[in-house]
């Protein structure tokens, strides 16, 4: 029988303990992407969630004010549309708007007045969200009322209305704005 000895060079085949740890290291800082970018995905898919739901509140309240000023003029009308302590009743002088100022709680129910940001909401709070509503007069210059630099005679047909929706993703505050310019304009006018 033949035995034939095999020698050796120096140099094994094989990896080191030092390539396997750079190669773990590696490996290690590519998973640590990846699991980053996936939490970042959960949470922009949780933030654009949230910004559906305050664009469906604010819309909700915008549509509130203009049903205040259009479908019961007798009991609301446009007199009513303007934040509490506004619009002064020119024969009473007492306050005609019903929108309640600052950043209120989003409340499940309209209450018996049907209208959404009023002092009668009622309900249970829509949790992590709060609504601002303010309402403006707007200086018409064709018709010059008394809120205008060069005050007139005319009553107060321009209003803008701003709904705030403040949210929060994670710890970053966010708000969902609406405005629009509501008018008190009929054919005849």
């Amino acid at each position: 029988m033949d035995q034939t000895k095999t020698k050796l060079t120096g140099r094994e085949e094989g990896f080191s303990y030092v390539d396997v740890m750079v190669a773990l290291v590696i490996f290690l800082i590519g998973i640590l992407g990846y699991l980053s970018a996936i939490s970042a995905g959960v949470l922009l898919s949780r933030g654009q969630q949230q910004q559906l739901t305050a664009r469906h509140i604010a819309a909700t309240a915008m549509e509130s004010i203009m049903a205040a000023k259009e479908t019961d003029p007798v009991r609301l009308g446009w007199n009513t549309v303007g934040n509490v302590g506004t619009n002064l009743d020119p024969d009473t002088g007492l306050p005609q708007g019903v929108f309640l100022t600052g950043f209120q709680s989003v409340l499940s129910s309209a209450g018996p007045d049907e209208v959404v940001g009023t002092a009668d909401d009622a309900g249970a709070a829509t949790v992590g969200y709060t609504r601002n509503i303010v309402i403006t007069d707007i200086c018409d210059p064709d018709r010059p009322s008394p809120i205008c630099p060069t005050p007139g005679l005319w009553p107060v047909k321009m209003r803008r209305a701003t709904v705030t929706v403040r949210y929060f993703v994670g710890s970053a505050q966010r708000d969902e704005i609406l405005t629009t310019i509501l008018t008190d304009y009929s054919v005849q006018d």
